[in-house]
């Protein structure tokens, strides 16, 4: 029952409130891990329409910067979306709901698009940077999750830092796939083993 709960979400799009407020040696649980091929979010599909430049594969000059330079970025971007955009509730009729870039005011989905488009305009990789749908506490949400070379990193307006997966109070429900932006897949649960390896190094960054 709850997975046919979960795909009839995804059809429907986020139609919760979304609340405003050099290579390393990686362990296992360091990365999020895909499962199965599932439907993009319908808001998703909207927006691609509205945007199809932000929806396009990384092209072949895009590379991820060194790892020191990369967290520095996703720091500065988090913080600049997070104070630039004010927190807004928008309306949650699929119909009626849109993702914007940059907008003056906006919910969760409005900032994740908006730390996407940053970080590629800056040159990164559209495989690294990947909207994932989770359940806060507070209910549905989206983020942008960073994969650098020792693990992903979750960019949110609900935090002023930048922290690893690991340590957020998330259910994890599905993100865009690395292949393509268009595609999307559902995200495994973890074994308990990669969580304990996470938690020995995801507070080393942040």
């Amino acid at each position: 029952m709850k997975r046919h709960l979960i795909a009839a979400w995804l059809v429907v799009g986020l139609s919760m409130p979304c609340y405003a407020a050099e290579q390393a040696t990686a362990p296992s649980g360091a990365f999020l891990k895909e499962a199965q091929n599932v439907l993009a979010p319908l808001q998703f599909v909207k927006f691609c329409m509205n945007n199809p430049a932000e929806c396009e594969p990384s092209s072949s000059e895009a590379r991820l910067p060194a790892r020191d330079e990369a967290f520095a970025a996703l720091a500065e971007v988090n913080a600049t979306a997070n104070q630039s955009i004010h927190p807004l509730a928008k309306s949650t009729d699929p119909i009626l709901a849109r993702w914007a870039i940059s907008p003056a005011s906006g919910d969760c989905n409005d900032y994740a698009v908006t730390k996407r488009h940053m970080l590629i305009a800056r040159g990164w990789p559209a495989s690294a940077l990947r909207l994932a749908v989770v359940y806060a506490p507070t209910g549905g949400h989206l983020v942008l999750v960073a994969r650098l070379q020792d693990g992903d990193y979750i960019l949110d307006n609900l935090a002023s830092d930048v922290r690893r997966w690991g340590g957020v109070d998330y259910q994890w429900v599905s993100m865009e796939s690395a292949e393509n932006p268009r595609f999307w897949v559902s995200i495994a649960k973890q074994d308990h083993r990669d969580f304990a390896a996470l938690g020995s190094a995801k507070n080393d960054s942040n």
